[in-house]
């Protein structure tokens, strides 16, 4: 099969020569490499399916990974070669003899996590609990290491076109939604799963820091889900656009210091001026920061937008940054963390979150119509990928790879 896959001693080559040279410079696209004649993954046991990829997402955790500036924390969760790719839709292709609920040609989408379920080993602490998100045995059981699809050899990827899945992690593509709207249900349950830890339901004021995919996500769920003032920041002006559409009260540029003290008077803050720091405010603020990109200056903004005792929810996946904390301590802020999705608690049930996204986006309480933007093949992936690197040139929300 044709896929994209990257090899553990080029990765980590490319990796060392930037740790140990600070002005060298490597091009993301030297770590990938096109396979013409790529093994197909196979079925690993009666539980699982083969699905035949239609498209598959380039995720912001993606871009991270090839682009050198994820952390090596999480690396033993990971095996090479590997397809990456953890955002698929697809037709199923094989099922093996334990699958009784799905049939060739079904669409369907996966839920990427690779916990104890899927690796036929009993349950750890967090996976009896629901949190299969948060497993402790990702390598362990009988795939290889790995978190999610796309960092494990034995399932493949979306960037591929073939990919195995257990029958855990498959869910039905509801007949309304096309293959791109139901794309966007796995950055959704993302959203869904974070801004549920503190879902606003009494008009309170919120911002979310970032407009891109997930952070548009995250505008949609609160906006359908909870009910708050929402205020948004954004990089762009398309992203502001399509921001605005999806129900975000007001939405502000970044644009020097200008935007900390436009939100500030919108959250009722006093805005005083420190020497040599950025704009700080103080009183009034945000009930819930929902921080939808994880670098510097989104946690910086963060920081002065929430108010005292406010929650400031990490929703985009920080790695190495240099940060100022002196505002999280001053306001005693409370921060919760967000890591992919598993169950959500909505309205009193409990529930697996994708099947939430699902049905938000099947009954048009969210509609993401405008969220995929660009499609290429994937002998086209350097052009893909050069499109989601710059997506301020391209206008770029979602970018995918698309097969027959």
């Amino acid at each position: 099969m044709r896929a994209l896959k990257i090899e553990l001693e080029k990765y980590l080559n490319f990796r060392q020569k930037l740790n140990s040279n600070s002005e060298s410079s490597s091009n993301p696209l030297d770590v990938i490499e096109l396979d013409k004649d790529f093994h197909e993954p196979n079925l690993i046991n009666d539980d699982w399916i083969k699905i035949r990829v239609r498209l598959g997402g380039i995720c912001g955790t993606d871009l991270s990974f090839i682009g050198f500036k994820s952390s090596f924390v999480l690396s033993n969760f990971c095996s090479f070669p590997l397809v990456p790719g953890h955002e698929v839709v697809g037709v199923v292709e094989e099922i093996g003899g334990n699958v009784d609920n799905f049939s060739i040609g079904d669409r369907v989408i996966l839920d990427e996590n690779l916990g104890c379920k899927v690796r036929d080993l009993e349950l750890c602490p967090s996976c009896k609990k629901g949190n299969y998100n948060l497993c402790e045995n990702y390598d362990k059981g009988i795939i290889a290491p790995g978190a999610i699809t796309g960092f494990c050899r034995d399932t493949g990827g979306g960037w591929g076109e073939s990919v195995i899945a257990h029958k855990f992690q498959v869910f039905k593509i509801p007949d309304n939604l096309s293959y791109e709207e139901a794309l966007i249900a796995e950055p959704l349950a993302c959203a869904i799963h974070a801004v549920s830890k503190e879902l606003p339901l009494n008009d309170e004021n919120c911002v979310v820091v970032g407009c891109g995919t997930i952070g548009l996500c995250a505008i949609a769920a609160l906006k359908a889900l909870g009910r708050c003032n929402l205020i948004a920041l954004a990089k762009y002006p398309f992203q502001q656009e399509l921001a605005e559409k999806l129900g975000a009260d007001e939405v502000f540029l970044i644009k020097k210091n200008h935007h900390l003290k436009k939100i500030g008077k919108e959250l009722g803050s006093r805005i005083v001026n420190p020497p040599m720091e950025l704009p700080y405010l103080v009183g009034g603020g945000a009930d819930i920061v929902i921080d939808s990109v994880g670098n510097e200056s989104s946690l910086t903004n963060s920081f002065r937008f929430v108010k005292s005792s406010g929650t400031v929810i990490l929703l985009g996946y920080p790695s190495y940054i240099n940060i100022d904390w002196t505002p999280l301590m001053a306001k005693e802020v409370n921060v919760k963390t967000s890591n992919i999705f598993s169950y959500t608690h909505i309205k009193g049930k409990k529930r697996r979150t994708l099947e939430i996204a699902l049905e938000l986006l099947a009954s048009r309480a969210i509609d993401a119509r405008d969220f995929i933007t660009h499609k290429f093949s994937i002998e086209n992936y350097k052009e893909a990928l050069v499109t989601a690197f710059n997506k301020s040139k391209n206008n770029a929300i979602k970018v995918a790879f698309k097969f027959p």
